[in-house]
Formats: structure tokens, C-alpha cells, sequence
């Protein structure tokens, strides 16, 4: 177990992909109550804007009907506020609407309140509460006449809904005009906030039941991604263990080669100055000195005294000049006698491109026969070598497609986002509705049909990228289209959450007879690396263009480019500009060898005006 979490500790592709995992976890545990909360707000706002909506039509209905008739038919019956057993008196029609919002609260866990900034004189002891004062405040300065707030009412979370109750009816503004109970030095008019009309909803018992929905998804979903994790992680700790004891069979394949190469090869190094810090047993051999003789000293000390100087100002005029020389030279032994050597002078640079000294590889010239022989078996274990490296990059290939693997998983999750977030607030609306008795059976088929289809989304979803990564090793017919079309498929989530802007010119319709998965994840990979260097540098506008043209495809963004001093390295394996995200260095270098490896193509980079751009060029038929 101990070996088991060391490869997750170490491996450039396992923990990136379970911190990753662990952080998705984090995020849908508190994303999902969020959205899920406005969904369900939403509803509440748009239940509550047609319930007050209802007692305005039933209130234009008194008015203009009701009240009408009254006047015309029976004028000995009059309206007041007392109503309530008092003959010949029938209720305003403001009054019916206090009386049927105190029936609707007193049946149903929704409750109603009226209240106005002028009440008639009969309500003047009414004293507003601080959310009913803010609320009358904020009706006034929003443009829809709505002010929404979470509140806590005797212990219980619920969703306060503040409605303005305009003047509509020009007989209801004459009546406030003219009313004896007036409180008020001016005219009401039609379009004016008489008062607010308030819908109080109750929302814990929904709020726990999502939450609930919330813990099992993510439970699921982390299950699920752990698995992964540990399924891959053996597979990397068997692998390494193979790995492990080829590259030590692999050194051992090298020291022999450089004990032969040591052993019958006179070669040496130098400093800039000529001076001697290396020399094979081959050149201690065949000089008569000893390695401490030869360490430290000019190289001229196996100059012979015969050797003109013209050939060593010409030797010194090259590798000066960072070239490289070659000539025979008659060379001094310890001794006094001589050995002439065929010799290959040149320049030793560091890993920065620095000159630090020179390298002389000479061949015995009386020994040659020795020497092409030496050379035949050190051709033969190069082949070897070739083959083992061969080996490695199918390795390289496979660290690549695990890498692949861990985007994948984060590109899943932002597609099921959505439809998870639907579905969780189709759950919500259903909890809601029952609990105000309203799911009826055409409510019930039309959420339950939303929430299939959302499955089969996901479903669907699951089978693209299982394709994707599905081992094919035939040939397809496929075209750019094809393939730039599926791969943005894949990537839109990712690209359309970042406010990524995709140009595509697609001008070719050539077909090309390659392997079309491989191509695909060539491209993914190109897309997903311009996406994370127009993140990290945080570009403005940023985009990404696609371009097709006969045998090429491009893929450009405007991230700012490459340094031009590693522009030429970016191919090379384990090479990474992303150290500090963990980048593995394998991603450009697994592309480049499939495009030109497989594919029968190249991949070639170049700097652009504001960016860098990366173009593809098939030559299969």
C-alpha cells in the first residue's frame, strides 16, 4: 500500500488528475446547492408573480363587475370596510383582497401580507416592519416591480417576494381621491405604487431535500473518479516495475558500451585552453603515460616535435570558430617514438549553448582494420539501443494518453454540469409542487420526460468519449472537417465556460486514408494547450483559430507566443514550459511523433504577430 501511494506521490499524470478529482468533488458539493437554490428561487419569484397576479384580475373582476351591477341594480346596498354581518353591505374591493390572502395563508404553508406607505385611517395604527419598509423602498427604484429576499420566519427559511400593486382602474384612483378615510395631500394616478402586495414561501424542507440529492451525486461522481485513480495507479506501479528493470538492463547495455568505447577508442577532452580533463585507456595505452600525467596538461604534450605548426594554427582557426576539423597528425609517445592518428576535433558546448571545451576522437591509423571492426559492433548495439528507444516512446505514448485521459475527465464534468443542474432543479419543482399540491399527472409525465432526456444525455456523452479513446489502429477515410467538428464537440464545454472564441475557416474537403483518432487527439491536444496559455496569461478577448487548406490544418491563438530561445526545444520529450502545473512534457512530443510517425505528416510550430501557430501537413493519399 506504502508503493502504492508513492506512484500516486510521483506520477506526473495520477495526482494531477486525483487533486483535480478532489477539487471537482469540492466544487459540485458546493455549486449544486447554488444553482440548484436559484432555479428554485426563480420558480418561487414566477409562482409568485401569478398567484398576486390572480387576485388582481379577481379584484379588476369586483370592481368592474361586481361593484358596477351593485351600482346600478341595487344602490341601496353600500361598501365599507366593516362588511363582515352588517346588513346591506358589501366589501371594497381592496378589502376582498385582504380577505382572501388571510383564507389563502390560513390553508397553505405560503403566506400573504398587503401593506402601503399610505394606509386609509382606519389602518393608521398598522406599523410597518424594517424588511416591509425596504421592500417598499426597493419596489420603487426596480423597473419590474419585484424585490426578492431570503429571510427567517419563526425558525423556518423562506423566500420573501415583495409585488408592487400599481393603479390600474381609473375607478379605484377616483375613489382614493375622494375617500373620506384619506391620509393623504395628493392625487393618485393611473400607474402609481399604491402598496405591495407580499408572497412569503417557505423553502427548508426543499432546501434539505436537494441537498440530500447534492451529497448522493457527489458521492457518486467522486466514487467513480477514485476508481479511476486507483484502477490506473496499479497499472503505473506494474509498469514501472517493468520499466524499472529494463533500464537497468538498459545501463548495463550502456557501461559496456563505453568500457568498449573507452577501452579501444583514443579519444579525450579538453578545456578551452587545451588543457586535458579526460583521456579513454585507449589514449593511455597507446601515449605511455598515466592517467595523472595526461589530466591537467596542454595537449601538446603528445605533440611531436616533426608535426609542422601550419597544421595546428588551421586545427585552432576551426574549432575556434566552432567547426570542426579533421586531418591525420603524427603524434609523441612518452617514449620518444611516434603514432600517427586520423583525427576528429570538435567544439563541446553545455546545455545552454555555452562552449566550454573540445572533444578529439582519433583512430590509430596502423590499427584501422581493429577500428572498423569496433565500429560494426558499436553499430550493431546503436541498433539495439534504437529499438529499445523505439520501445520507450510506445511508453511515452501511453503517459501520454493517460494524461489525455485526466483532461477528459475534467472536460465529462463540465459537459454534465448542465443536465445535472436540470435535473436537480426539475427534482426541486416536483418537491415544491407537491407540497403545494399542484403536480398533477400532465405535470408529473412532462418532468419526468425532462429528466430522461437529461440521462440519455449523459449517456450519449459517455459513449463520445469512450469512442474517442477507442483503440484503432486502421485506416480511415476522414477529412479536417470531420475531425475539427468532433474534437470541438468534445472541448466545448471547457472552451465556451473560459469565454474562448473558436474562428474556424474550414476551406479544405481533401480525404485523407490516416488514422483519424490519433489525429483527433493530435488536435485536442493543441486546442487544450493554446486554451491554457490564454488562461494563465489571462488574455483578453482570447481565441483560437482553425484554419484548413489542401493538405494543411493550423491551429493559431493569441496567447503571446513561445520564447524564441526554446521555440526549437518545445518538441523535445519531458521538455514542459508548465514545470509548475505539472506538465509532463510529453503532450508535443507524442503529437510530433504520431503526425509524423503515423500519419505519414508534419508538425511544425512558428511564432505569429500576437500568438504561435501550430500547422499540421498530411501527405497520405
Amino acid at each position: 500500500m506504502n508503493k502504492f501511494f508513492q506512484v500516486i506521490q510521483s506520477s506526473k499524470i495520477l495526482l494531477p488528475v486525483f487533486v483535480v478529482s478532489l477539487f471537482l468533488g469540492l466544487f459540485l458539493f458546493f455549486y449544486i446547492p447554488s444553482i440548484a437554490e436559484k432555479a428554485m428561487i426563480k420558480h418561487i419569484v414566477k409562482h409568485s408573480k401569478e398567484s398576486v397576479e390572480r387576485l388582481q384580475i379577481q379584484r379588476e373582476y369586483y370592481t368592474k363587475v361586481v361593484v358596477a351591477d351593485v351600482k346600478k341594480y341595487a344602490p341601496e346596498l353600500s361598501f365599507s370596510y366593516e362588511h363582515q354581518g352588517v346588513d346591506a353591505r358589501l366589501p371594497f374591493p381592496t378589502t376582498t383582497i385582504h380577505n382572501l390572502t388571510e383564507l389563502y395563508s390560513q390553508r397553505g404553508d405560503i403566506k400573504f401580507a398587503l401593506y402601503s406607505q399610505y394606509p386609509f385611517l382606519n389602518r393608521k395604527d398598522r406599523v410597518l416592519s424594517p424588511f416591509q419598509k425596504k421592500a417598499i423602498e426597493k419596489i420603487k427604484e426596480a423597473n419590474d416591480g419585484v424585490f426578492i429576499q431570503k429571510d427567517i420566519i419563526d425558525g423556518k427559511e423562506v423566500v420573501r417576494v415583495a409585488i408592487a400593486d400599481y393603479m390600474v382602474i381609473d375607478a379605484c384612483v377616483q375613489c382614493h381621491n375622494n375617500h373620506k378615510l384619506k391620509d393623504w395631500d395628493f392625487d393618485w394616478k393611473i400607474g402609481d405604487v399604491r402598496g405591495v402586495i407580499e408572497v412569503i414561501t417557505p423553502i427548508d424542507t426543499a432546501v434539505e431535500n436537494m441537498l440530500i440529492a447534492r451529497n448522493k451525486t457527489v458521492a457518486i461522481s467522486l466514487a467513480f473518479m477514485i476508481l479511476l485513480v486507483i484502477y490506473y495507479a496499479f497499472i503505473l506501479l506494474r509498469r514501472e516495475n517493468e520499466l524499472h528493470h529494463e533500464n537497468e538492463l538498459l545501463n548495463e547495455d550502456l557501461a559496456d558500451i563505453f568500457d568498449g568505447f573507452d577501452t579501444n577508442v583514443i579519444a579525450s577532452k579538453t578545456d578551452l585552453k587545451g588543457c586535458i580533463t579526460y583521456a579513454s585507456r585507449k589514449f593511455i595505452e597507446v601515449s605511455g603515460y598515466s592517467q595523472e600525467e595526461l589530466l591537467g596538461k596542454n595537449h601538446n604534450i603528445v605533440k611531436h616535435t616533426q608535426e609542422g605548426n601550419e597544421i595546428f594554427l588551421k586545427m585552432w582557426s576551426d574549432i575556434t570558430n566552432d567547426k570542426t576539423w579533421r586531418g591525420e597528425i603524427k603524434n609523441r609517445k612518452k617514449d620518444g617514438s611516434y603514432y600517427w592518428v586520423y583525427a576528429v576535433i570538435s567544439p563541446l558546448y553545455n546545455k545552454d549553448g555555452k562552449k566550454i571545451g573540445y572533444s578529439a576522437i582519433r583512430e590509430d591509423i596502423p590499427d584501422k582494420k581493429k577500428v572498423i571492426e569496433l565500429n560494426a559492433t558499436l553499430q550493431q548495439k546503436i541498433s539495439l539501443e534504437v529499438d529499445k528507444n523505439r520501445q520507450k516512446d510506445q511508453q511515452l505514448m501511453q503517459q501520454s494518453r493517460l494524461a489525455q485521459m485526466g483532461e477528459m475527465i475534467s472536460m465529462i464534468a463540465h459537459q454534465w454540469r448542465q443536465p445535472l443542474m436540470a435535473i436537480s432543479a426539475t427534482s426541486a419543482s416536483i418537491n415544491l409542487k407537491t407540497r403545494l399540491g399542484k403536480l398533477n399527472d400532465e405535470i408529473s409525465l412532462e418532468y419526468s420526460s425532462e429528466i430522461t432526456q437529461h440521462c440519455q444525455y449523459l449517456s450519449v456523452t459517455i459513449d463520445d468519449f469512450r469512442d474517442f479513446f477507442k483503440p484503432n489502429k486502421e485506416l480511415q477515410l476522414v477529412n479536417y472537417t470531420e475531425v475539427v467538428e468532433s474534437v470541438l464537440e468534445i472541448s466545448k464545454y471547457s472552451i465556451t465556460n473560459n469565454k474562448i472564441k473558436i474562428i474556424k475557416e474550414l476551406h479544405s474537403d481533401k480525404i485523407f486514408n490516416t488514422y483519424a483518432n490519433e489525429i483527433k487527439q493530435v488536435l485536442l491536444n493543441l486546442i487544450k494547450n493554446a486554451q491554457d496559455v490564454l488562461l494563465d496569461r489571462d488574455i483578453k478577448s482570447p481565441r483560437i483559430t482553425i484554419k484548413t487548406y489542401k493538405n494543411e490544418l493550423s491551429i493559431s491563438d493569441n496567447g503571446g507566443g513561445i520564447q524564441e530561445d526554446i521555440l526549437d526545444k518545445i518538441f523535445d520529450p519531458y521538455f514542459s514550459t508548465k514545470k509548475e502545473k505539472d506538465g509532463t512534457g510529453l503532450g508535443l512530443y507524442m503529437s510530433k511523433l504520431i503526425i509524423q510517425e503515423h500519419c505519414n505528416g508534419i508538425l511544425k510550430v512558428t511564432n505569429t504577430q500576437d500568438g504561435v501557430e501550430f500547422k499540421i501537413v498530411l501527405n497520405a493519399e
